[in-house]
């Protein structure tokens, strides 16, 4: 017995052959190690029986020679070759602790009873066949019919099924091509399979081979026809190329900057020569103090000193051109030795990199504020040549200058104040302010600083204490300059953080009249718009910070959030691009880009902007946000592995979870996804637990009662959420999904009109892979279409 089952035998349809090693079945062959040969052959000497893992042990390894590891290994290849499975075996059935059972019986291979073997008297010459017969003998008009239909149902597959899978329009002209070409070569295969010594050989099946009938002439003809045929258009398309349409180019994330303005300058931050703190902060003092007058200049746009820092002290023309858009700017270095001070600057063209002035100072360290003024005003000199005749020549004189002494603690101050707000922080640069009011009662910048600081001590604190301290501190500003601009830009903040609006908006204008360019008030000034529903005169009050200050990521960003909400998504995504452009590294503008992408539809380049947003900082979101995008694009093996990270980074997170689930439901792995639509009800019903009455917990939870199959709860929580936000687009949008799980097209379809007319974005709504059939529904591409 063990002789024939080494020439040959068959486990079904499963050929096998010991002396090769080979395991050759429908899905193909597959090689076996000689231990993995040795122990399937034992098996089927007792096919039925249980064959102990010692008896195994010993027939394969020898006595004391092999292991309970070896022999698993060995095992484990055999079900490998088998496509076999440990829980639902077809061929090898384990015991626990016992050992194994070969659960088919094997056939071993017998002689073949086919053919007239070529060159006997037997043999038939092709010469004394007729052609038709010919053809008929050699199962070539049968094979010509086979490929006829196989070949016609890879062609309607690829034009229905391949769009509805995204896959790119090419993968359709392959196949359509390959079928073409793949018919002769299916002819002359089957013709040519036949031919022993150009002599015809007609084989009569055995009944071992009647069970691999579909490894038989026609079917080998039609496979092997495709793959030659595969492999030849492959090779002619990266060669010549197949015909295509014209498709146009996908632009990867690279935008125009916005324009220069004329008559623009910035300020660079100014070099420390020696490092110390003191020259740090002459430095950066003098540097805010030259912008802060060059501000006031009527007709000069002067990039802010939160877009100027965020340079380096000897940037090139070149990037200060790219990041600023300014034509010209000013860059300098600070020296303090003992009592001596010495500063270079130099102002530069940023189009061609030429010097249009230097000079040099070199004074005691108490005539600060006198060099302050020489260089502001050599830059309006210079820069006047360039500006229309009404501008004035000289900048306005903002306050009296305090002692040295007291303006090197209030810098202290307002560095300080610039860090990450905490209480710490806050109660620093308090300290910092008190104590150059020490030195100078009545320096009212220093009351500034307290009144600005007290103003986001509230709004990042959230200390209600602030709000009185903040408004004596200003008042008391205001009382001893009435020009400062930024006491009443800190005042309309703490307004528009308390509810104030009307305030608020008193307080920005003023400030408005003291400095027109002031950037921080204009966008305070939208803001308070955007919230007493004045859209308009947000809008205008956005785009003259825009303009005043040509390269100001914040104002673009500000504009593009107000776009966004009103609906505006590619004039949004424009704004956002300018923002980009401007700072390719800066995370909340490529965030809102995306998502401005997301909304129009733009799915290919709201994940490429995702992407950028994980390369600078794998966040819960960001990785949340790409999943998203490629659920959308149809590359759910990407999707749930995003998604599985942002779960990782925040496991508690019903919603990453629920966006996991859901791309795993698509994928078609249904136990997965209910076990993480199970985790996301129990998360969501705690924190409906802490908040009943919230809209969007119950939308969200109603979702997932739906995909776990409970209906009426999940009918009872939408109700909820309507009833709740009957204008939130979103809660129509889960209705229309939960219907349209359910298969009830008309509800759906009444769900998502409503959606949809309260704002919801149609191509998101087209391009959800929850919508399935629904979406080829002439009544939703025609509700989708007319939004449009």
């Amino acid at each position: 017995m063990t002789s024939e089952l080494l020439r040959g035998f068959y486990l079904g349809d499963v050929l096998i052959e010991p002396l090769r090693g080979q395991v050759t079945g429908p899905a193909g062959s597959a090689h076996l190690p000689p231990k993995a040969v040795e122990v399937l052959v034992c098996l089927a000497r007792d096919p039925g029986q249980l064959v102990t893992r010692e008896t195994l042990l010993h027939r394969v390894w020898g006595a004391d020679g092999g292991s309970n590891e070896a022999l698993s290994h060995a095992i484990s290849d055999v079900r490998h070759a088998l496509k076999d499975h440990h829980d639902d075996p077809t061929y090898i059935q384990t015991l626990p602790k016992r050992g194994y059972r070969l659960l088919v019986d094997p056939e071993p291979v017998t002689e073949s009873t086919s053919s007239v073997i070529g060159g006997s008297e037997k043999g038939v010459r092709v010469s004394d066949i007729g052609l038709l017969e010919n053809l008929k003998r050699r199962g070539v008009l049968e094979t010509a019919i086979a490929y006829m239909v196989v070949g016609w149902l890879l062609i309607q597959v690829a034009d229905i099924v391949f769009e509805r899978l995204l896959l790119p329009g090419w993968a359709a002209t392959f196949v359509t091509v390959l079928v073409i070409a793949g018919f002769p070569i299916a002819l002359v295969l089957s013709w040519y399979l036949e031919f022993r010594d150009g002599r015809a050989i007609l084989h009569k099946m055995s009944p071992v081979d009647a069970r691999r009938r579909r490894f038989g002439r026609t079917y080998l003809s039609v496979l092997a026809a495709l793959g030659i045929a595969a492999v030849a258009v492959y090779i002619y398309d990266r060669n010549i190329g197949l015909p295509s349409a014209d498709v146009p180019e996908v632009r990867k994330l690279s935008y125009e900057p916005p324009p220069i303005v004329e008559n623009s300058i910035a300020v660079l931050p100014f070099l420390s020569i020696d490092g110390s703190e003191e020259t740090g902060i002459f430095a950066n003092g003098l540097a805010e103090d030259v912008i802060v007058r060059l501000s006031r200049v009527p007709g000069l746009h002067v990039a802010a000193r939160g877009d100027s820092h965020s340079l380096s002290p000897n940037s090139s023309s070149q990037q200060v051109r790219e990041r600023l858009r300014v034509q010209l700017y000013l860059q300098g270095s600070v020296e303090v030795a003992g009592n001596e001070m010495r500063v270079a600057v130099q102002m530069i063209d940023a189009e061609t990199g030429f010097h249009v002035l230097g000079r040099q100072f070199q004074k005691p360290r108490d005539a600060f504020f006198d060099v302050r003024d020489e260089i502001t005003s050599l830059t309006v000199a210079n820069v006047r040549v360039a500006l229309p005749p009404e501008v004035q020549a000289a900048a306005l004189n903002i306050e009296d200058d305090p002692s040295v002494d007291a303006y090197v603690l209030y810098r202290r101050g307002i560095d300080t104040a610039r860090g990450p707000a905490s209480i710490g922080s806050i109660t620093a640069a308090l300290g910092w302010f008190d104590a150059a009011l020490e030195v100078d009662p009545e320096y009212a910048a220093a009351h500034a600083g307290r009144c600005a600081t007290y103003v986001r001590g509230y709004t990042e604190v959230d200390d209600s204490s602030y709000i009185e301290k903040a408004q004596a501190a200003c008042s008391t500003a205001l009382a001893l300059n009435p020009n400062l601009d930024i006491v009443h830009t800190a005042l309309g903040d703490l307004y528009v953080s308390t509810g104030q609006y009307a305030d608020a908006e008193a307080q920005y204008q003023r400030a408005l009249r003291k400095d027109p360019s002031s950037v921080d008030a204009l966008i305070g000034l939208g803001r308070t718009y955007q919230r007493m529903k004045r859209p308009e005169d947000a809008e205008a009050s956005l785009r003259q910070a825009v303009n005043i200050h040509p390269g100001n990521a914040d104002a673009f960003n500000t504009l593009g959030v107000f776009l966004f909400q009103t609906g505006r998504f590619a004039e949004a995504a424009r704004q956002y691009e300018y923002v980009v452009a401007l700072d390719p590294g800066d995370m909340r503008g490529l965030g809102n880009l995306a998502s401005a992408y997301m909304l129009q539809g733009r799915f290919a380049e709201s994940a490429e902007a995702f992407e950028r947003v994980l390369a600078l900082e794998p966040t819960k979101g960001a990785y949340s946000n790409l999943g998203l995008m490629k659920y959308y694009l149809g590359d759910f093996d990407a999707a749930i592995e995003h998604h599985e990270r942002a779960v990782e980074l925040q496991e508690n997170d019903y919603l990453a979870r629920i966006n996991l689930a859901d791309a795993l439901w698509v994928a078609e792995q249904p136990q997965p996804a209910r076990q993480q639509y199970e985790i996301a009800a129990q998360l969501a019903d705690s924190a409906l637990r802490v908040n009943p009455n919230d809209p969007l917990i119950l939308m969200d939870l109603a979702w997932i009662r739906t995909a776990l199959g409970q209906h009426e709860r999940a009918a009872e929580l939408i109700g909820r959420s309507k009833a709740l936000a009957a204008d939130d687009p979103y809660v129509h949008y889960i209705d229309g999904l939960m219907h349209t799980r359910l298969g009830d097209e008309k509800a759906a379809l009444a769900a998502f009109s409503t959606a949809v007319d309260l704002g919801y974005s149609t191509r998101l709504l087209a391009g959800d892979p929850n919508i399935g059939s629904l979406r080829h529904d002439a009544r939703f591409e025609r509700m989708v279409s007319l939004a449009e």
